[in-house]
């Protein structure tokens, strides 16, 4: 072989010898990684393996130690209590009126005259006899003058003329004027009739006649002394109308006069209302009318003055209003403070019908579970469910007929009333406080 060519191959031999040497070794430096890869992710397992139990070591310690922990503490439950009694049940009958006044009155001139003088104020209260207007009696004062003269003489006259009239026949007519007062009285009690009186009393007359029992009136008669009396009263009568004077306690209303005015004949002076003696008149239904009765007690309500006032029933109506089938119903009240006042609109409830010795609890105390009612009782310092039986009831109480399942409930026992649609039986409770019993009717109630 040619030397020249020898020598060009020797290179390519060379490259070819070193690119093989190269792909051996790049092989064997890969399985070294591979290899150590492979190691590294197995030291990785294990190492999770190794956090995993001991995450698994201390869950069962936190297990342990809560196994050994302490229960917590239940809550109690504040609640409000009342207490069963044993009374009488009142079931009220509602009534809706107005306040008017229990006497008022128009007070009018019975003579007239020139007014001179006004005594009191609009709107001023005044007493029995205290003098509201004063009319001028100058002419009535000589009236009354006159008429006593007239009498005076007619007297003289009859003393002149009948001189023999004895003190004996005046007492004898005296006498048989008593035994007509007498017939009067027993027609007014029915013991005789009117005709039988009249009969009576006519022969009574002839027989006093004929023993000269009138002898006396009839002389007085003859002389004017009667007529001559009879004026000298009235004209006395017409001199005290001129002090026109309140007929009864009032306050005085519609007094507009003013002194100077001539007053005529029954003119009307003012009105004068009582505001003292005062009455609700309500309207009870046909329904509810044979439950009330003179002398029961009533509470009326009055929205004005947002008062509620214990009064009585006074009076109930025997006749009915066709238009609203009720019936009048006075209920009297002492108005001593003044504060109530005539048309103010009331309520009234009266006490109606009456449920004696009955075992009551609020209201308020009932619940409905499975439609069945219930009720808790106080127990310690837990609630005890009680199924119960209901009997009657009002607007407070209701009646307990009898404990159908859970335990018993006596007078005094405690019911929960507050704080209890979501109770549970034998649940934790703490009374905050233990309240009366709201009932009006119920003389008994009572609370801690």
């Amino acid at each position: 072989m040619n030397s020249a060519i020898v020598r060009a191959l020797i290179p390519l031999l060379v490259s070819a010898l070193l690119a093989s040497a190269c792909g051996r070794k790049n092989a064997a430096q890969g399985g070294a990684d591979s290899t150590s890869t492979d190691s590294t992710s197995l030291a990785g397992a294990a190492g999770s393996m190794e956090g995993d139990a001991e995450n698994f070591g201390q869950r069962d310690g936190a297990a342990a130690a809560d196994s050994t922990a302490k229960p917590k503490k239940e809550r109690a439950i504040n609640v409000n209590a009342a207490r069963a009694v044993r009374g009488d049940l009142v079931r009220p009958v509602v009534a809706e009126g107005y306040i008017r006044a229990r006497h008022s009155a128009e007070i009018h001139a019975e003579v007239a005259g020139k007014l001179v003088r006004v005594m009191v104020d609009e709107g001023q209260t005044v007493r029995r006899g205290q003098m509201i207007v004063k009319l001028d009696d100058r002419e009535y004062e000589m009236a009354a003058e006159e008429a006593r003269a007239r009498y005076l003489q007619a007297l003289s006259l009859l003393t002149i003329e009948d001189s023999e009239v004895d003190s004996a026949l005046v007492e004898s007519a005296q006498a048989t004027r008593d035994e007509f007062a007498d017939l009067e009285r027993l027609e007014r009690t029915g013991k005789i009739t009117r005709d039988e009186r009249l009969a009576r009393e006519i022969a009574m007359d002839i027989q006093s006649l004929k023993d000269g029992k009138f002898r006396g009136e009839i002389a007085a008669a003859r002389s004017g002394v009667s007529v001559a009396r009879a004026d000298l009263e009235r004209a006395r009568l017409n001199l005290e109308r001129t002090e026109i004077r309140a007929p009864f306690d009032g306050i005085v209303s519609g007094l507009t006069l003013t002194a100077g005015e001539q007053i005529m004949v029954n003119q009307t002076i003012c009105t004068l209302v009582d505001n003292v003696n005062i009455e609700a008149e309500v309207g009870v239904l046909e329904a509810d009318v044979g439950k009330i009765s003179p002398g029961g007690i009533a509470l009326l309500a009055v929205p004005a003055l947002g008062d509620t006032f214990k009064v009585t029933v006074d009076v109930v109506s025997p006749q009915f209003d066709r238009a609203t089938r009720t019936c009048q119903v006075l209920l009297r009240v002492k108005n001593e403070d003044g504060r109530l006042r005539p048309g103010m609109f009331a309520r009234s409830l009266i006490s109606g019908e009456r449920f004696d010795d009955r075992l009551l609890v609020p209201r308020e105390a009932i619940l409905t579970r499975d439609d069945r009612p219930l009720l808790f009782k106080v127990e310690g310092d837990r609630a005890k469910w009680l199924y119960v039986d209901l009997g009657e009831s009002n607007d407070h109480l209701v009646e307990i007929k009898s404990v159908l399942q859970g335990g018993t409930l006596d007078p005094g026992d405690r019911v929960v009333v507050s704080d209890h649609l979501t109770l549970a039986h034998d649940a934790k409770i703490k009374v905050r406080r233990t309240l009366p019993l709201n009932d009006p009717w119920l003389q008994s109630s009572q609370g801690d």
